[in-house]
């Protein structure tokens, strides 16, 4: 009979003990598919900025500039060529043709992509620039460019290896993606992405939701590196 009631004493407490322990794992696995959906949140929302300030440096980027430690200090044609390759390549842009075919390009519309690309401070000086293949001709009269509309372009691009938060700025490690990048490929034949000449430190401001250009750095991990031509 003793033995009777300590039976049912055992099932009586292990019903609510079972219950304890189904309830623990039940939060233990609901605690790792919130860790892990945060984790997915984080890496697509980092991916994200990623593409974004791609797309923000890569009219600067792709000219290779010197490293600058205020924009104010660019090369004033430098400034006029980055302005003008941001807002050719803005896809929410149109502009109109002449009669031979030339873009049409206010002027108006490179001070806002300086704005865009470095802040308000900057102050672009209208004038033509460009070389024997490719000259960007400035109407002060009208102030418009003309702009040749076939252009063949070999330049850098960049792709974002990391982004790290300085205070109010962001110190973004970018390589640089040469033209018809180097690709590697393994025994099976399956090709890896380009690899980068190099990298640079582009100090970012974010602004609302988009970024600007606050400095361009030397890689302070790649600089005395002996790159060998082979």
């Amino acid at each position: 009979m003793a033995r009777v009631r300590r039976n049912r004493r055992r099932r009586r407490y292990a019903a609510p003990i079972g219950g304890a322990f189904i309830l623990l794992a039940l939060v233990g696995f609901i605690s790792v598919v919130v860790t892990a959906v945060t984790l997915t949140d984080r890496l697509l929302d980092n991916q994200a900025e990623k593409e974004q300030i791609e797309d923000t440096i890569r009219p600067v980027l792709m000219w290779d500039p010197l490293p600058f430690e205020n924009p104010a200090d660019i090369n004033p044609v430098q400034l006029l060529n980055f302005s003008m390759w941001a807002t050719l390549m803005d896809e929410n842009t149109t502009h109109s043709f002449n009669e031979n075919m030339e873009i049409i390009v206010p002027a108006s519309d490179l001070d806002v992509a300086a704005a865009t690309l470095f802040g308000p401070g900057i102050e672009l000086h209208h004038r033509t620039f460009g070389d024997y293949e490719q000259s960007f001709y400035f109407d002060a009269a009208r102030g418009i460019y003309h702009v040749p509309a076939t252009v063949q372009l070999f330049l850098y691009s960049p792709r974002v290896i990391s982004i790290e938060r300085n205070g109010e700025f962001y110190d973004v490690r970018v390589g640089y993606i040469p033209p018809m990048g180097t690709y590697t490929a393994n025994l099976q034949g399956l090709r890896a992405e380009p690899r980068p000449d190099k990298y640079m430190i582009y100090v970012m401001r974010r602004v609302g939701d988009t970024f600007q250009i606050v400095a361009v750095r030397e890689d302070p991990a790649t600089i005395g590196e002996t790159h060998l031509p082979w």
